[in-house]
């Protein structure tokens, strides 16, 4: 679902991605996001594949399309959302050690991480950051 490898392309390039269509990204900064994996796990919520931009400190979480009706707010502190109409810069499917990787990598049975469980955690996270800073 989310192997984004070409046939006869270089397995260890990254790939432009069209979002809106089988997933939405949700993109936080990185270290709310680590945070926010974190939150997911002991809640025990199956965490999808998780892109790390290094260069940027930035995570994005692949999530199910909401739809054009679905907002979020778009300031630098807080979570985006990237949907129909963005693209999406894939990391190698194959590792790599460059500025974007795989933090939470594919499988061939990965699903979107569920929206409810990913903005409580989101919540939670960035409170539980507030409280230690």
């Amino acid at each position: 679902m989310y192997d984004s490898a070409e046939p006869g392309g270089n397995p260890y390039a990254p790939r432009l991605v069209a979002a809106g269509q089988t997933f939405d990204v949700i993109e936080v900064d990185a270290r709310l996001g680590r945070e926010v994996v974190k939150h997911l796990r002991a809640a025990g919520v199956r965490v999808g594949p998780v892109i790390l931009d290094r260069r940027c400190a930035k995570m994005g979480f692949l999530v199910p399309v909401s739809g054009p009706d679905r907002t979020r707010l778009r300031d630098q502190r807080g979570p985006s959302r990237h949907g129909l109409g963005a693209w999406v810069t894939f990391p190698p499917p194959r590792g790599g050690s460059g500025p974007l990787v795989w933090h939470i990598a594919p499988s061939e049975n990965a699903v979107p991480t569920p929206l409810g469980p990913l903005d409580a955690a989101i919540a939670r996270a960035a409170a539980s950051l507030i409280e230690h800073d």
